[in-house]
């Protein structure tokens, strides 16, 4: 029975040791994200157009894109280049979120620098769908 207990313990602490590397990459910013009224502001004077991206901690699909399409090394660079990336929890700025009437999430709009709206894209954006997208805005 020691050695059972021991050997538990023993790979408990492997597990805990290979998964700490990988959840600290996981969750690295690649995207140079902005708050709401810096980004819309920084947008005017970089005359950059506007990548808005409406989620919430709690949902799904939103911590999918955020995973996988976010921490694609060719998106994050693509919307650092050519975009300022601006990001809205629901939850926190509930006011943006219904000024924009945001309904459904994951929500993406784009726009001028200037605010003119150019699309909407609502729910979950694969990898290789956003960087189409990107490249066609």
């Amino acid at each position: 029975m020691p050695k059972l207990s021991w050997f538990n313990t023993l790979l408990l602490i492997l597990i805990i040791l290979y998964a700490a590397p990988i959840e600290s990459i996981s969750s690295q910013n690649l995207v140079e994200w902005k708050s709401y009224s810096i980004g819309m502001d920084s947008a005017k004077n970089d005359n950059k157009l506007i990548f808005l991206h409406f989620y919430a901690k709690w949902c799904g699909y939103c911590t999918k894109m955020e995973k996988e399409s976010f921490q694609d090394d060719s998106i994050a660079e693509y919307l650092n280049d050519n975009f300022i990336s601006i990001r809205v929890d629901i939850d926190e700025e509930q006011n943006i979120a219904e000024l924009y009437n945001v309904f459904a999430l994951p929500t993406t709009y784009f726009f001028t620098s200037s605010g003119e709206k150019l699309g909407q894209v609502p729910g979950y954006i694969s990898k290789d769908n956003l960087l189409t997208m990107l490249k066609k805005v």
